[in-house]
């Protein structure tokens, strides 16, 4: 393959990276975690998650149990994780090797499968035989990955949060069978238990938290593990700092509570990742741990699969992205903590998401894959796709790692205002105030227009020259508003400039992220007559508004009279 296909403009786009005084910060960091990672190789059988075989794993259940399995809970439960599901014991044979009174459980939500399907399962190699383990592992989960049809992005996600010390449990592959039929492809994930804990901790005996789904840690979560499941201290002592009004105050108690660089690690690589079903973004596939050597709280990824791009959020994700996480906005909220998310996501930036070296690791990765994939016959293929397709699926993903990887370098590269906090507009008396900071958004490296404020008759207006080879002048603001009753209000009116008659069409709307899952919720206004309500609610702020005014008509000059939209705070 050759790399330099996908974006030709990158190794120039390289040349100009960011040069940040922290990179010794990430060498230490990386040589820490290599040295634990090191250790857990050591300890453990064989490791299978550096393996150039693809694992074949057996399970053989009774009936009596596979009917206990088809009447077990499954999917969502009013949102919440379900508990008790039911375990069964089961046989596995993977090679030579016969596992006994393995314990057996259907898991999943959205990728819930039941048990004649294609199921997601957890398997407890120790909970019904203490002692046993599989290659040095208590307990494994067996994704089916439905919603990765590559199988690859677990994988390839965790090792990056790996690198950049953030603990996360390891992915591999396994081809699977379940009393006799083919399952096929899955992607076998190192459990969340105290042998994980080790691995990262000098103590495991800690409370660890299951996040369960689309819950922030402000409600009660299941303790998983640890001595003091009924002590909740910490996890309260977090929720009150994230609602203390002063930045300086809030950042200062968050980072004596909660282990900030693997915080930060963790959600710039959730930005950079386009991993929008996170915690920081949807307090959604996480976990946190409360070090009891620290008395930390440290937040852990989880539920990889979605990312770069393929799901609610394009590769085009802000840098510094709408948090719906409390423990994360309340951090990038105050200027410490933003400089610092920054200062990190530009270090992981620069020394980890290297398209170039991602795309050949993702290779390596999918080596044993293919290898397997194009040597079964036709009718015993474990994925859905034929071999040709498959290696379209990795070239395609790719081309998602290097059209993020430009996009990143593009918001770095721009003007150190633009990844400020999104300014609160000021109110005059009447509740009215002016939609400012409207900045042209380059899409894929097209060729840049100009935009430059000028004043004609008393208004502010700005002048956009657009280039050949566009069609649609795209301009946005983005504010960030406190919780209250807001109405957009006014016309939006472009012309050309004096003596020159222009015709486009104009498209406007507003772009809010908040709502029970992150997601783009775009609202388009009528271009002539606008007056649309919304509410900021005082669980969300400060939320950030993005506004929209698309300009089509093609190359040429447009004047955008800015005065024309009005932002209107609605008195109660």
């Amino acid at each position: 393959m050759k790399l330099g296909r996908h974006y030709p403009a990158l190794t120039a786009l390289r040349a100009r990276r960011l040069s940040l005084a922290v990179v010794p910060w990430l060498c230490a960091f990386a040589l820490l975690a290599a040295a634990r990672t090191r250790a857990a190789v050591a300890a453990s059988e064989d490791d299978i998650f550096q393996s150039t075989n693809l694992l074949h794993i057996a399970i053989e259940i009774p009936e009596q149990s596979l009917q206990e399995l088809r009447s077990s809970p499954y999917g969502f439960q009013s949102r919440r994780t379900i508990r008790g599901r039911t375990k069964v014991k089961s046989r596995i044979i993977e090679g030579s090797r016969v596992y006994t009174n393995v314990a057996v459980q259907l898991k999943g939500n959205s990728s819930f499968q039941p048990i004649d399907g294609t199921p997601a399962l957890t398997v407890n190699f120790d909970k019904f035989a203490p002692g046993q383990k599989f290659h040095g592992l208590k307990k494994i989960s067996l994704n089916n990955s439905l919603q990765d049809s590559s199988f690859l992005n677990e994988k390839f996600s965790r090792e990056l949060f790996a690198s950049a010390g953030v603990p996360v449990p390891r992915a591999d592959h396994a081809l699977v069978t379940l009393n006799g039929r083919e399952l096929g492809l899955y992607v076998l994930v190192e459990g969340y238990n105290k042998q994980f804990l080790k691995r990262y901790f000098q103590q495991a005996d800690g409370n660890l938290y299951d996040g369960g789904i689309l819950q922030d840690i402000d409600r009660p979560l299941e303790v998983t593990s640890g001595k003091n499941p009924s002590d909740h201290t910490a996890l309260r002592k977090l929720v009150a700092a994230t609602r203390e009004p002063n930045p300086e105050n809030r950042f200062r108690v968050i980072e004596s509570l909660v282990d900030m660089d693997r915080f930060l690690s963790m959600m710039a690589m959730e930005a950079l990742l386009c991993h929008s079903d996170s915690y920081s973004m949807n307090r959604n596939n996480y976990r946190v741990y409360h070090d009891p050597g620290t008395d930390k709280l440290v937040f852990m990824p989880h539920g990889m699969d979605r990312v770069l791009g393929t799901h609610r959020s394009g590769l085009d994700l802000a840098v510094v992205p709408p948090m719906l996480g409390v423990a994360a906005r309340a951090v990038v909220s105050t200027p410490e903590g933003r400089r610092r998310y920054l200062e990190r996501a530009g270090v992981l930036f620069t020394n980890l998401f290297q398209p170039e070296r991602l795309c050949r690791r993702l290779h390596e990765i999918d080596a044993k894959l293919a290898s397997e994939l194009a040597n079964r016959p036709v009718n015993r293929r474990f994925h859905l796709a034929s071999a040709e397709s498959h290696a379209q699926e990795v070239e395609d993903m790719c081309s998602r790692i290097f059209a993020r990887a430009e996009n990143l370098e593009e918001q770095f590269a721009q003007a150190p205002d633009s990844l400020a906090p999104s300014p609160t507009p000021k109110f005059d008396a009447r509740g009215m105030a002016e939609i400012s900071g409207w900045r042209p958004k380059v899409i894929n490296r097209q060729s840049r227009m100009t935009c430059e404020p000028l004043k004609q008759d008393g208004k502010a207006l700005l002048r956009l020259v657009v280039p050949a080879g566009i069609r649609t002048a795209s301009l946005r603001s983005r504010m960030s508003l406190p919780a209250g009753s807001y109405q957009l209000v006014g016309e939006i009116k472009v012309s050309g400039p004096p003596g020159e008659s222009r015709r486009n069409l104009i498209f406007a709307g507003v772009i809010r992220y908040w709502s029970d899952r992150f997601g783009v919720g775009m609202h388009s206004l009528n271009w002539n007559d606008i007056n649309f309500g919304f509410d900021v609610p005082v669980s969300r702020e400060p939320e950030e508004i993005e506004f929209v005014c698309d300009i089509r008509g093609g190359p040429g000059e447009v004047w955008f009279d800015v005065s024309s939209l009005k932002l209107v705070r609605r008195k109660d």
